[in-house]
């Protein structure tokens, strides 16, 4: 398990830290990320780019669906949304039922 926190930067860029748990309450490791929601994930899911509740969301749940994919060591430390589709072809598709429009 897995704890995600998201923060704003501003202009769409976004802070992630994820720290595993290695016991129930017991944290290990925790990883830094830099991510950046891009126009052609906002567009392909219909969102207002506007949205900072939305695109927040969206930013978690495309944390918590690569980590079901891969260990948080192995997740690059900064990209743009986008960049998932290329190792993940299905990211969009099952990512938009997870986001609020």
């Amino acid at each position: 398990m897995s704890m995600i926190r998201v923060e704003s930067r501003g202009g769409r860029g976004y802070a992630v830290e994820v720290a595993e748990e290695t016991a129930p309450g017991a944290h290990g490791l925790a990883f830094s990320y830099s991510v950046r929601v891009d126009d052609e994930v906002v567009d392909a899911l219909g969102l207002d780019p506007d949205d900072d509740a939305a695109l927040t969301a969206l930013v978690r749940e495309s944390f918590a669906f690569l980590l079901a994919r891969e260990p948080a060591g192995d997740i690059l430390r900064s990209f743009d949304l986008s960049t998932i589709s290329r190792y993940f072809p299905t990211y969009l598709d099952e990512i938009r039922g997870r986001v609020p429009r």
